[in-house]
Parts: structure tokens; sequence; C-alpha cells
């Protein structure tokens, strides 16, 4: 169905004005833009059903274990399949950016345990390192299945506890070759100028899994992507059905994502979510990555596959909702209400 689709949603303008004529009956650009944008937005839901998500909470004191890297020594052709795989972070977000001017290309492998970590890339955004790796049996043999690295973030020889998330999908039919992207939040630190990142692998797979040592240490810097950040702000507060308010503050945008800082007034029993709708067409949900008791953020979870606001200029569509944190089952419902009335944003 996707080559078809995409094929259909790029050529569909063509076929409506053949040979470069103007048909009468021809829809304008805004709404030829409307209805490409309408079917790329399909084509995005059917394919991050396909994606292999995994979040972790925030990490254990108990953790903070100092760990020693091991030396690198393995074949010419793990070397070899690692270096065919034009895998980066803007391929693994899906985005068409690739982010040159602002990621820190660390291409490192550690061996333990007969299996191989790849670190490749890293991206450092506000309060906020983004990174790319891939995994390898050491012989070259195929994995069974899923043995997503489980990782712990030091910045500056500091813990971060703010938690992790990301995906993971084999790069390959044979799967040989693990990629997994991971976002690491690191809440109340400046990022900005350069600072050393030690990232540790202990353990693959979250059950039952191979424990080890991988461990990377490396410096990245996220002065120019901060900023080339544009920022509108928003200025609107609402109240949540507990009575807490919630002021969206500002909706930041750059290459690598979209997102919608915010306060609280209080402690809330609700999670916020924010649909969003630009002048384009184009279609969007922002939702929490953090929260706690006086702030947070929601992130366009869109961006994945491309699908942003349009940065350039015009008037952003957005409404606010909601949904109550579970009591028992820690299952959050997707019963979203809204909250206050839909309001303008002009980029």
């Amino acid at each position: 169905m996707d080559r078809e689709a995409y094929k259909l949603a790029n050529e569909i303008k063509t076929e409506l004005g053949a040979h470069g004529e103007s048909l009468w009956e021809c829809p304008g650009d805004m709404e030829m833009k409307r209805y490409k944008n309408t079917m790329l937005n399909e084509i995005k839901k059917e394919k991050r059903t396909k994606r292999n998500t995994f979040s972790r909470a925030s990490v254990a004191a108990c953790a903070a274990l100092m760990l020693i890297a091991g030396t690198v020594a393995f074949g010419d052709e793990v070397h070899a399949a690692i270096k065919q795989i034009g895998w980066n972070i803007s391929s693994a977000l899906g985005i068409s950016e690739d982010l040159a001017d602002y990621k820190e290309v660390v291409n490192t492998s550690v061996t333990d345990k007969g299996y191989v970590i790849t670190l490749q890339e890293a991206v450092v955004s506000e309060e906020k390192l983004v990174v790319n790796y891939t995994l390898q049996r050491e012989d070259g043999k195929p994995m069974d299945g899923y043995l997503t690295p489980n990782g712990s973030l030091y910045i500056n020889g500091k813990l971060m506890t703010g938690g992790a998330g990301g995906s993971a999908g084999f790069l390959d039919e044979e799967q040989m070759v693990l990629g997994a992207l991971t976002n690491f939040e690191a809440a109340d630190m400046d990022l900005s100028g350069e600072n050393e990142f030690r990232l540790v692998f202990d353990q693959l797979g979250f059950e039952d899994g191979v424990k080890g040592k991988w461990e990377f240490a490396f410096t990245a810097d996220g002065t120019e992507l901060m900023a080339d950040t544009k920022r509108t702000e928003i200025g609107k507060s609402f109240e949540l059905p507990d009575g807490v308010t919630v002021t969206l503050k500002e909706l930041a945008m750059n290459d690598l994502e979209q997102r919608i800082p915010y306060d609280l007034s209080g402690p809330t029993s609700y999670i916020l979510m924010v649909k969003a709708t630009d002048a384009q067409g184009n279609q969007v949900e922002f939702g929490v990555r953090t929260q706690d008791r006086k702030s947070g953020y929601m992130q366009n979870e869109e961006v994945i596959d491309d699908g942003r606001l349009d940065a350039q200029g015009g008037t952003v569509i957005m409404t606010l909702y909601a949904v109550a944190l579970p009591e028992e089952d820690g299952r959050i419902s997707d019963d979203y209400v809204q909250v206050g009335e839909p309001f303008e944003v002009e980029i």
C-alpha cells in the first residue's frame, strides 16, 4: 500500500494538470496541498503501527554504577556490515533534514558478551540528547529477537534521571542489524555550549536480557541548534477539570523537533495533548514528553516521517485536550476531552 499511496500523493497534481495546462476545474494550490497532506498523514499512521517503540522510566539511583569500557576487537566482516549501513538520526526519525550542522558523529563501537554496539551520532537539543546506534552479534549471525540496549546517561559526571524513550527495528531482512534511536531527557540542564556525555549500556533487552558493559564517552554542543530554534509566544492559560491551571508558553521549532513547553499551577491528575493545523493543512498532535508538579513540555509526535507544522509563517489553529491519569491499571485512556476553545497562533 505504501508505495502506491506515495506515488498517488506525489503525482496527483501532475495528472490533474497534465502537460502544463491550467485546468478550469483543477483545485487551487492550497487545496492540492491539503489533499496531499491528508494522503501522507494516512501513510504515516500506517507506518507508525509498524515501528517498535520503547520507553524507560526515571533511572534508579542504584543504577549509577561506574563502568569501564572494554577494548573493541572484532572481525572485518562486522566492520564492513556496519559501514554499509547508511543510517543516521535523520533517517531513523524519517525527517528530510540531515542535521549536518548540529550533530556530533561519534561512530564508535564497543563489544562485550558477543554483541557489538556502535554509537553513530548524537544531537543535543534543549534539555535533551538524541542518539542513534546499532546492535549486532559479534559472530555476524542473525538475532532471534529484539534486544534493545538499556542505557544510562551521565552529563559532566552527573547521572540523568529524567527517563528515556525511542524506537528500534531491524535494518535488514536477515535480522542481523538492529537499529535504535533514543531520546534522553535532561531536565534543568543547560546544554548550550560543549558538555561531556557518557552513555553506559549494562543490559540488552529489558527482561532476562544479556548483561554486559558497553560504554561511550563524547562531547557535544547544542548551541547552534538552540540558536536556530524559531520561538513563537503562545501565552494562553486554561483550567483543567481538577482545577489546575496550565499555561502554554510558546511554540518552539527547529530541524530536530517541534515542542510546546508549559507551566502548571500545581500537581495535576491529567495528561495533556494539543492538536494543531497550519494554513497548509498539516495536522499534527503534540503529546507530553516530560511533566512534573510545576511544568512540562509536549512534542510534535508527527515529526517522525516529516509531519511538521510549516515554520515559514501563517496561522496555526491549536486546541488543548486532557485525559485523566488512570487510578488502577496504569493504562492511559484515549478519551481526551477538549479544554477551552481553539485559538490561533501567528508564526
